[in-house]
């Protein structure tokens, strides 16, 4: 079976504008768009499969009722695999784990992870906080001392970050980045800079349920182990992080290369051009690559490619 591609699902955001389409091709979104997501089954969207004999079909309804291509039968679908570009900050916001998403009704909570794809000089998102209990916290977000709240992380392109669930976090404004969560899509607004609407009014913010998601205090990054370099004819593979909630690799090709993992893939084209099995792809494509099939890829590209 040959390799099945997917539409983007455009996804607004009051954080959002042009950035996104502009960067990865998406000329026919409307404008406001703060990400889109490459990969989703969940209620609000699911992408639709554009080619082969499931076209038209979603990947949803793939992962229901064709399991032979994923090979985890009974198991929900694990992630959301999406392209971000905010224009403004983001709020600062905390995602549950396990325990309190499974109160809520999702089978799982949310860990994150980051690939920076195109970041401006000097930039940084908010990871972590300084506040060394929750009652400190609370002081400080009473007296609005949000700056001495938050830390900021410095990131540049071809950085990775994992956000685990109960972490305090925003991405940088400008900062174009391959986001990896698992399919929790439960976010918790502790801070929004006192932004308003339209209409003149700020956005509702959840700090009760931010503050009973935050795993420690104070909260810092702590680096990853060294990312796994696996060199073969015509590109290199490295493994960013393989942990319980998903395994994201970055796949830099420079001739001909094989991709041919067991499992299945979720592809997407995050810099250059070249064929797909034979099919012209280039930056903003995406598409599965079901289990035990391998498939050639050619040209001078990168591609990011996750699994749960």
């Amino acid at each position: 079976m040959s390799v099945l591609f997917f539409e983007a699902i455009a996804r607004p955001a009051i954080w959002g504008n042009t950035l996104v389409k502009d960067y990865f091709g998406y000329h026919s979104m409307p404008d406001g768009i703060g990400q889109t997501w490459a990969f989703s089954c969940d209620p609000k969207g699911s992408n639709v499969c554009e080619n082969g004999p499931f076209k038209g079909m979603t990947l949803a309804e793939l992962w229901d009722a064709h399991q032979e291509l994923f090979g985890r039968e009974g198991e929900p679908f694990p992630v959301i695999v999406s392209l971000v570009g905010p224009e403004s900050r983001l709020s600062v916001q905390i995602h549950p784990g396990d325990e309190v998403a499974r109160a809520l009704g999702h089978p799982f909570g949310k860990n994150e992870a980051w690939y920076f794809l195109d970041c401006p000089e000097g930039a940084s998102i908010v990871y972590g906080h300084n506040a060394t209990s929750e009652g400190e916290l609370r002081r400080m977000a009473a007296e609005d001392r949000w700056d001495e709240v938050v830390r900021q992380l410095p990131v540049k392109a071809g950085d990775f970050v994992y956000t685990p669930a109960g972490t305090v976090h925003g991405v940088g404004v400008g900062c174009v980045t391959y986001e990896v969560q698992q399919a929790t899509d439960v976010t918790y607004r502790l801070y929004d800079y006192h932004r308003k609407d339209a209409e003149g009014n700020e956005r509702e913010l959840r700090f009760e349920e931010s503050v009973a998601c935050i795993s420690r205090y104070p909260q810092v990054h702590e680096p990853l182990p060294a990312p796994v370099v696996e060199r073969a004819e015509g590109g290199e593979r490295t493994t960013l992080i393989a942990c319980d909630s998903f395994t994201v690799t970055r796949v830099v090709v420079d001739g001909t290369y094989c991709l041919d993992d067991p499992s299945y893939e979720l592809c997407t084209v995050v810099a250059g051009t070249g064929r797909v099995g034979g099919v012209t792809v280039s930056i903003g494509d995406s598409f599965l690559v079901p289990q035990g099939e391998g498939v050639t890829l050619e040209g001078d590209m990168t591609v990011m490619t996750t699994r749960g």
